[in-house]
């Protein structure tokens, strides 16, 4: 008897695994299909598992990223904000689950791995959910929620400097200087500086009131980044230096004849210098019709360039 028992057993368990284990090939094929950029393939395989599984939160996840991937961005912060919800609320769940007790709402399959520690969902992605979240309330412009969710994302092991690079740049636009800055030196230790890179230096060295340095990196890369020269010129600007400032706006109109910050910063930068009639004529050309002496103020914020807009998920498929 106790030989049919274990028989029985074995078989089961053993069906159970071959199940899960087919289960989770396809779900691991809808994830190559993300990192080949197959969109469309990898939507259609995961829709027909959550019909099956519609509690399968890896699913959603990737269903999530995919309408990332797609464009779609309100439609992909939904389903991430949900699976976050979710999730979390599955992790409180656990300790109940894993004691016994059951959860009608779960699937099978759910069920079953719940009971077996809750490895629905693992650590490393939670942290591509974080950072996707990340991603998407930066893109709103909601840039202290982004900086929870980027740190959050560092928490479950994110690739540290695609997470840390956002968190520079969320720093930098919140003005927390030096949080920014502590995050570019973490960065620095384990990737090369480029021009993007030293771009941000430049900016959060303002920030921390170095103009020197702030002027030497933008200088650096002013030839590769247009930003760059229009910081070295605004920088000049600040400081009273209005002829310099004047002749980096020119260089830029030299090459771009109607760039309108150009011409509304050199108008001022000509009422500055006692050229009034030169500088109305710079607003006119942008149709400005308020007086030059009511817009041009003795400091303008530096343009802080976001270079880490597309990034490359890691989708974590193994």
């Amino acid at each position: 008897m106790k030989k049919l028992i274990f028989l029985f057993l074995f078989v089961f368990f053993s069906a159970s695994s071959l199940i899960l284990s087919q289960a989770y090939l396809e779900e691991v094929q809808a994830c190559h299909f993300l990192e080949q950029g197959k969109i469309d393939e990898a939507l259609l395989l995961l829709n027909r598992k959550i019909k099956r599984y519609p509690y399968n939160y890896d699913c959603h996840l990737y269903v999530g990223l995919a309408y990332y991937l797609k464009g779609d961005f309100n439609k992909s912060f939904d389903v991430l904000q949900k699976v976050e919800f979710e999730t979390e609320k599955m992790e409180k769940a656990k300790g109940t689950l894993t004691a016994g007790k059951k959860l009608e709402s779960f699937g099978q399959e759910d069920a079953f791995l719940a009971q077996r520690g809750g490895v629905v969902f693992s650590k490393g992605r939670k942290g591509i959910l974080k950072f996707a979240l990340g991603m998407l309330y930066k893109k709103n412009k909601d840039y202290e929620n982004a900086r929870k969710k980027f740190s959050d994302s560092l928490k479950y092991n994110y690739p540290e400097v695609e997470a840390r690079k956002q968190l520079c740049v969320v720093y930098g636009y919140l003005k927390d200087y030096k949080k920014a800055q502590s995050e570019l030196e973490q960065i620095l230790k384990k990737a090369q500086k480029d021009d993007g890179l030293i771009f941000i230096e430049g900016f959060l060295s303002y920030g921390l009131k170095d103009e020197a340095h702030a002027l030497e990196c933008f200088s650096k890369v002013s030839n590769s980044i247009l930003a760059a020269k229009r910081n070295l010129a605004l920088i000049y600007y600040n400081q009273g230096d209005y002829q310099e400032a004047l002749s980096i706006w020119q260089e830029i109109l030299d090459q771009f004849p109607s760039d309108v910050d150009s011409l509304k910063n050199s108008g001022r930068a000509y009422f500055h210098l006692g050229q009034q009639e030169k500088a109305q004529e710079q607003f006119d050309k942008i149709g400005l019709k308020i007086k030059v002496e009511k817009y041009s103020p003795k400091k303008i914020d530096l343009i802080l360039e976001d270079f880490f807009v597309d990034v490359v998920f890691d989708f974590q498929c193994k």
